[in-house]
């Protein structure tokens, strides 16, 4: 009689790792497609804008979204429908500095002239002297051939039981405040070093709430307090990062839950990571180690992954979840 050799369990260690294998895949699969292409095409051509007609544009659309002229309009297949009024905002009048006009101040802000002993090659110089109104049309006022949009879609429907109010305690169990209201833009949430605060939007879905909490606390877990704090707002590079690594903490710890969350987070890891998925990979082990220690402080069996059921509940007011006690300090 034969003895059956027990099946070895899989490390939860390596299922984590080829869920992220899985994810870095997705994000190569989507940017290399025609799709993603076409996006950045069309991205190419849209220009943008400063402080000043980010506010112009707000005041008179609000809820304008790609702004354009007539010409570049025309140059992606669309046209301005009859009958529109335009979006007034103010274009720089420039000019060619020539050689004898008087040189600015030290302190002036517009542009300083080149010498004529400079390259001789070298571009002409151009002086500011003036705005003139220009108008621009939303893509909501024009017809013609659709925009791509490949961009991080909601989830939708209930997290698996527990998720959303086990994230939640974690984060309190790491000395943060949990609050719902609307966030800048269009994000979804914001963590907030300074007050210990995490911010989630009220108005999303269960599912598309966790999924934001697991990324929240993919930032404190990924230590970027501490790692990208000083340049976080300054430096587009260490966004970037921590924004990948965040994403993809997310992506490890609601997979593990039963949560499938493909449909937002490839498509953010993939305009994060600027379609570079080296950015991606390497994140690897420092994410699959978070991701881990946050798996087990939720009491989750990462070697089977509960199913995902739909629940009752939703974020709920922090206020009316049990208070927990921080932990006591440890000696240096």
């Amino acid at each position: 009689m034969s003895r059956t050799t027990p099946t070895r369990r899989a490390d939860p260690g390596d299922r984590l790792a080829v869920a992220h294998a899985h994810l870095v895949s997705a994000v190569e699969a989507l940017t290399q497609g025609e799709a993603w292409q076409h996006m950045l095409t069309v991205a190419a051509r849209l220009p943008t804008y400063s402080a000043t007609n980010i506010l112009l544009i707000g005041i008179q659309c609000p809820d304008a979204t790609h702004v354009a002229g007539i010409r570049a309009w025309n140059s992606l297949g669309r046209r301005v429908r009859k009958g529109e009024k335009g979006i007034a905002i103010l274009a720089p009048c420039l000019s060619r500095v020539r050689e004898g006009d008087e040189r600015p101040a030290a302190d002036s802000p517009l542009p300083v002239p080149r010498e004529s002993s400079e390259r001789p090659d070298a571009v002409p110089a151009r002086r500011l002297r003036g705005f003139r109104v220009v108008h621009v049309f939303d893509a909501s006022q024009t017809v013609g051939e659709p925009l791509p949009d490949v961009g991080p879609q909601l989830l939708a429907g209930d997290a698996p039981r527990l998720l959303t109010a086990r994230l939640v305690d974690v984060i309190r169990s790491d000395g943060f405040t949990v609050e719902l209201g609307p966030c800048t833009g269009t994000a979804n949430g914001h963590t907030d070093f300074a007050t210990r605060t995490v911010r989630v939007r009220d108005d999303v879905p269960d599912a598309q709430a966790s999924k934001t909490l697991a990324h929240e606390l993919g930032h404190i877990r990924g230590g970027h307090e501490t790692r990208f704090l000083a340049e976080y707002r300054t430096s587009l590079g260490c966004r970037a990062q921590a924004e990948v690594e965040a994403e993809s903490i997310a992506y490890l710890v609601t997979h593990a839950a039963g949560l499938p969350t493909e449909a937002y987070s490839v498509p953010y890891l993939a305009g994060w990571s600027g379609g570079d998925t080296d950015r991606v990979r390497e994140a690897a082990t420092r994410v699959i180690d978070t991701a881990r220690g946050i798996l087990t402080d939720l009491g989750l069996d990462r070697s089977h992954p509960p199913a995902p059921a739909p629940v009752t509940h939703r974020l709920v007011d922090p206020a009316a979840l049990p208070e927990v006690e921080p932990p006591a300090p440890q000696p240096p």
